[in-house]
């Protein structure tokens, strides 16, 4: 009997995970179309049609592949197709309806000049008062007033509807907010003025939802009257509420280069630690044969009223689900896994919302907790040590390994940071989390029925604000961490293959296994030598930015940037991204009162910018038309930010232009009106704000 941890046997519903998975990812990379995705699962059922002939068992037993493959076609078909619909745009009825009925799906969260909330789209009126029903989730940004202020969940507000697509970053390497914003269910927004909007009253689709949202709420003033430092209330709603909204950005920053910003999302973590304790409250039960199954069912109960407190974040649900599978195993009394649990949770949240594959906590939190299923064994060397703390180090340092051995290139990826004294951070905060969810929980009962808390609080804000130092004490460390770690998507596709045909090969002994993973690697590597591109190319680039028109120009000696726009700050500049994946963290700014400067194969006096061979001129503030040549000068790109108020044939009688670029800066209207100037002159136009980010390498 074949008994690997990932074999088909203890672990079934990989074989249903493994073909979902493939689906949503070929529906969102290939956008098929819905009757495509019936055509796999039409090749299943043919499949299935030959294994069920009526044969000996032998027979069956050598076409049991068809079954296989017949199952890996079906799911793969319902995994495209579910991603297909659920990401369908919503179609607006005929007619004209200027006026929307929604209702509030969550809290307002305060913005730097708004309040945001995310809301569905329940009806449309349009002049008359006629009502149509409508179904959209819309991004609404309100303008900042004491109305806007207290939107909570379950809130019916009408407002009027003029909501835009949320336009896809398409600077270099930028994050993404078009995409991140569709996964969430929503591809539209608007920002609405106090006028623009009134309050029809509440009527909250879910009572649970609205329940556990007004709990929360609660509990979040309650602990903001416990007396505790401003850091230590915020530190203390993360971890309990999984409130971060007002989380210091500062203290964010100190966490991540601890190795600790898992502490601060409610995770399997927070929900282990929860039912440890519930569970554990509960011993009285396991002394009663009457009474004793009781003890899984209210521990499972009150992990789901948590998790629906805490926001039901995907790493939540997935604990929830795990919990779920293994306390009903001890119900009933039968055998568990927990990496089944782990297969069976993701499969089932996938099935619910594809979209969470796309979620960085959704992906994050299953990495962590496989890789602590499938190393701790291994990593603990001293767990049966007879001593309690030498056990208790030892199980701290194995899961802290394991968990970075899945998890850490997903948040290298999306964050850029090695955390390289993790195990420091983990192993003198970890054992504090039982002390502090009980004695925090104890803390608000004290305080609800009004008697002295006084003590428990001062307890619990020194445990905060030692965790606070010590997280800032490592960030200061030198080498405690390194930033601007740049990780392309193919080399996340080559850890988790090849680790897992390498863990396959080890754990079975087999010969065909270290062939496959030899040949795998072989082929990854020649594949990424024939694409390497190196970071120190030239490279000239104008942003997709509304403030104003940046031109940014790099090679391996430096990186220089010309702006027209003088009341924009240095510090605002877009670009930050590129900038630190090519390690160009300082750059040098020219602008209107700039020197000269001639370096090595770069010469800028501002407008004007040779560039290895490429002459590049920033059309600004400046009455071109009032200038005049003998002989024009020959431009290789001609960039027109939002200061230019002239017109293409002001500036042709002075230049040979090959090419305008229009910076996404410039009003659509003008924008329009060059083009057709180009057009008709035969000059090559590129407008930034419909076409993206332009970038080009002399």
């Amino acid at each position: 009997m074949n008994r690997s941890s990932l074999s088909a046997a203890r672990t079934p519903f990989v074989r249903l995970l493994v073909p979902l998975l493939a689906g949503i990812i070929c529906q969102e990379w290939g956008q098929l179309p819905l009757w495509a995705c019936v055509l796999p699962a039409l090749g299943g059922l043919v499949l299935w049609s030959f294994f069920i002939t009526r044969d000996s068992i032998e027979e069956q037993y050598r076409k049991r592949a068809l079954f296989g493959w017949g199952l890996f076609l079906l799911v793969f078909a319902i995994g495209a197709g579910l991603h297909g619909i659920q990401n369908r745009p919503a179609q607006p009825p005929a007619g004209f309806y200027p006026l929307a009925i929604a209702h509030i799906d969550d809290d307002a969260e305060e913005k730097t000049r708004s309040f945001y909330c995310p809301v569905t789209i329940t009806a449309l009126s349009d002049t008359s008062g006629t009502i149509v029903e409508y179904n959209e989730k819309v991004a609404l940004y309100f303008e900042k007033c004491l109305d806007a202020q207290h939107l909570v969940y379950g809130d019916i507000i009408s407002f009027e509807f003029r909501p835009q697509p949320i336009r896809p970053n398409t600077n270099p390497y930028a994050f993404d907010f078009a995409s991140f914003m569709k996964h969430k269910g929503i591809s539209r927004s608007q920002y609405i003025d106090q006028q623009q909007w009134i309050y029809l009253g509440e009527k909250p689709q879910s009572k649970l939802w609205a329940f556990t949202s007004s709990l929360q709420r609660k509990l979040s003033e309650q602990i903001e009257s416990c007396h505790l430092s401003p850091h230590s209330a915020s530190l203390l709603k993360a971890l309990l509420l999984g409130e971060r909204q007002k989380f210091p950005q500062e203290l964010r920053q100190y966490f991540s280069a601890a190795g600790l910003s898992h502490v601060l999302a409610v995770s399997g973590l927070h929900m282990g630690v929860m039912a440890t304790l519930i569970y554990f409250l509960l011993f009285p039960l396991a002394y009663s044969d009457s009474y004793r199954k009781l003890r899984p069912l209210l521990t499972l109960l009150a992990l789901w009223l948590y998790a629906c407190v805490t926001g039901l974040s995907p790493s939540t649900i997935r604990a929830c689900i795990m919990a779920s599978f293994l306390l009903t195993a001890e119900m009933l009394d039968r055998r568990n896994s927990s990496l089944n649990a782990l297969f069976a949770s993701a499969f089932f949240m996938l099935l619910y919302n594809t979209d969470l594959v796309f979620d960085i906590g959704f992906q994050m939190s299953f990495l962590a907790v496989a890789g602590i299923l499938l190393f701790y064994n291994r990593l603990n060397f001293w767990g049966r040590s007879p001593y309690y703390p030498v056990r208790w180090i030892s199980s701290c340092v194995a899961v802290s390994i394991a968990a970075q051995i899945g998890a850490l290139p997903v948040a290298v990826y999306y964050f850029h940071t090695i955390p390289l004294l993790f195990l420091i951070g983990n192993i003198l905060v970890l054992p504090l989390l039982p002390f502090i969810f009980g004695f925090s929980f104890l803390m608000l009962i004290l305080s609800f029925l009004h008697l002295p808390y006084e003590w428990l609080a001062t307890a619990i804000d020194f445990v905060l604000r030692y965790i606070e130092r010590l997280s800032f004490h490592i960030d200061r460390i030198p080498w405690s961490h390194i930033d601007g770690v740049w990780l392309n998507r193919h080399y996340l596709w080559f850890y988790f293959i090849g680790g897992l045909l390498l863990y396959i090969t080890i754990k079975n002994r087999s010969k065909k296994g270290l062939w496959l993973t030899l040949g795998f690697c072989i082929v990854f590597f020649i594949a990424d030598i024939s694409t390497y591109q190196s970071s120190g190319r030239p490279e000239m680039v104008v942003y997709d930015s509304r403030e104003t028109t940046v031109v940014q120009l790099s090679d391996r000696n430096g990186c220089y940037i010309l702006m027209s726009d003088t009341l924009v700050g240095p510090q605002r500049l877009v670009g930050e991204e590129l900038r630190m994946k090519n390690g160009h963290e300082e750059y040098r700014l020219f602008q209107e009162t700039a020197s000269p400067f001639k370096g090595n194969a770069v010469y800028i006096d501002y407008p004007f910018a040779l560039f290895h061979g490429k002459r590049l001129l920033l059309l600004d503030r400046r009455e071109w038309r009032k200038s005049s040549t003998d002989k024009p000068l020959d431009i290789d790109y001609a960039i027109v930010s939002k200061m230019f108020k002239g017109r293409v044939a002001d500036i042709t009688s002075l230049f040979r232009i090959r090419a305008l670029i229009i910076g996404a800066d410039v009003h659509p209207g003008r924008a329009m009106s060059l083009q057709n100037d180009c057009f008709e002159q035969g000059i090559p136009c590129y407008d930034i704000r419909s076409q993206g980010a332009w970038v080009a390498r002399p």
